[in-house]
């Protein structure tokens, strides 16, 4: 997923949630408002750091987050298990694991190596600012680079 031409955040969230609408069980009622404030900040992760929603992506967009924003591992580890996002691995098939796996495990050093090379890392929460903002210019403000 890569934003094109003047996109903002929020057009680019909004677009994320219509294309995935079915995925995505957090966007259902009575989710408590801690959890859902950590899968906005997360589906931001995927729209921002060009992430679908395959086990790959979902691995590329974990590696960006500890590596190349403010919530870190631990942070990460610990919002991930109050939200219950691991029960998520049950969509996929062995074969897409395998195979997504493997796909991940060559991409890491990869991945690591440009949320290293960030300019700063991006703000988990208080992203509000950058709603507005074009995908291109954050993405140029912070030095981020895809893997397209």
């Amino acid at each position: 997923m890569t934003a094109k031409g003047n996109t903002t955040l929020r057009q680019g969230l909004e677009k994320f949630y219509k294309e995935q609408e079915s995925q995505l069980s957090h966007k259902k009622e009575g989710i408590p408002v801690e959890v859902k404030a950590f899968f906005q900040s997360h589906d931001i992760a995927h729209v921002l750091f060009g992430c679908d929603i395959t086990l790959f992506g979902e691995g590329a967009v974990k590696i960006w987050t500890i590596f190349g924003t403010t919530l870190g591992f631990w942070n990460h580890m610990k919002a991930y298990r109050k939200a219950n996002a691991f029960e998520l691995s049950r969509n996929f098939s062995v074969a897409h694991v395998v195979s997504d796996t493997v796909k991940l495990l060559v991409f890491l050093p990869v991945l690591i190596i440009r949320s290293k090379k960030m300019s700063k890392p991006w703000p988990w929460s208080g992203f509000e600012r950058y709603l507005d903002t074009s995908i291109s210019e954050i993405r140029k403000e912070f030095n981020i680079s895809v893997l397209s």
